[in-house]
Protein backbone atom coordinates (compact mmCIF):
# COMPACT_ATOMS: atom_id res chain seq x y z
CA UNK A 1 0.00 0.00 0.00
CA UNK A 2 1.50 3.52 -0.97
CA UNK A 3 1.87 6.16 1.93
CA UNK A 4 1.00 9.61 1.15
CA UNK A 5 3.73 12.01 1.87
CA UNK A 6 3.69 12.91 5.47
CA UNK A 7 3.38 16.66 6.47
CA UNK A 8 6.64 18.10 8.58
CA UNK A 9 4.02 18.95 11.43
CA UNK A 10 0.35 19.57 11.99
CA UNK A 11 0.03 23.13 10.93
CA UNK A 12 2.00 23.06 7.34
CA UNK A 13 -0.15 24.94 4.78
CA UNK A 14 -2.37 26.86 6.91
CA UNK A 15 -0.70 30.14 7.33
CA UNK A 16 -3.75 32.24 7.35
CA UNK A 17 -5.58 30.19 10.00
CA UNK A 18 -2.49 29.65 12.32
CA UNK A 19 -2.10 33.40 12.28
CA UNK A 20 -5.95 33.84 12.93
CA UNK A 21 -5.48 31.52 15.61
CA UNK A 22 -2.49 32.96 17.53
CA UNK A 23 -4.17 35.97 17.39
CA UNK A 24 -7.58 35.67 19.19
CA UNK A 25 -5.82 33.11 22.08
CA UNK A 26 -3.30 35.91 22.43
CA UNK A 27 -5.94 38.62 22.94
CA UNK A 28 -7.78 35.93 25.16
CA UNK A 29 -4.38 35.72 27.13
CA UNK A 30 -3.98 39.94 27.37
CA UNK A 31 -7.86 40.07 28.35
CA UNK A 32 -6.89 37.84 31.29
CA UNK A 33 -3.81 40.10 32.09
CA UNK A 34 -6.20 43.24 32.00
CA UNK A 35 -9.20 41.43 34.57
CA UNK A 36 -6.38 41.02 36.79
CA UNK A 37 -5.94 44.95 36.67
CA UNK A 38 -9.24 45.58 37.57
CA UNK A 39 -9.00 44.57 40.80
CA UNK A 40 -9.24 47.70 42.44
CA UNK A 41 -12.66 48.49 40.24
CA UNK A 42 -14.57 45.02 40.13
CA UNK A 43 -12.86 43.77 43.70
CA UNK A 44 -10.03 41.02 44.31
CA UNK A 45 -12.51 37.70 43.84
CA UNK A 46 -14.11 38.87 40.63
CA UNK A 47 -11.00 40.29 38.78
CA UNK A 48 -8.92 37.06 39.55
CA UNK A 49 -12.07 34.80 38.97
CA UNK A 50 -12.45 36.41 35.29
CA UNK A 51 -8.94 36.55 34.63
CA UNK A 52 -7.90 33.23 35.66
CA UNK A 53 -11.07 31.58 33.75
CA UNK A 54 -9.43 33.20 30.53
CA UNK A 55 -5.76 32.51 30.86
CA UNK A 56 -7.36 28.69 31.26
CA UNK A 57 -8.89 29.43 28.41
CA UNK A 58 -6.06 30.71 26.57
CA UNK A 59 -3.91 27.95 27.85
CA UNK A 60 -6.40 25.00 27.09
CA UNK A 61 -7.79 25.56 23.60
CA UNK A 62 -4.33 25.22 22.48
CA UNK A 63 -2.93 22.70 24.34
CA UNK A 64 -6.12 20.31 23.98
CA UNK A 65 -8.36 20.88 21.39
CA UNK A 66 -6.48 22.34 18.77
CA UNK A 67 -2.84 20.70 19.56
CA UNK A 68 -4.58 17.43 18.75
CA UNK A 69 -4.69 17.87 14.94
CA UNK A 70 -1.40 16.46 14.62
CA UNK A 71 -3.10 12.70 16.24
CA UNK A 72 -3.79 9.95 13.91
CA UNK A 73 -4.55 6.45 14.45
CA UNK A 74 -3.11 3.76 12.08
CA UNK A 75 -5.84 1.13 10.86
Amino acid sequence: MAHPKQRTHSGEGHLVSNIITFVIIMLIFFGSLYAFSLESVIGPIPAFAIGLGLFTLAFFIPKQIIGRSDTYHDA
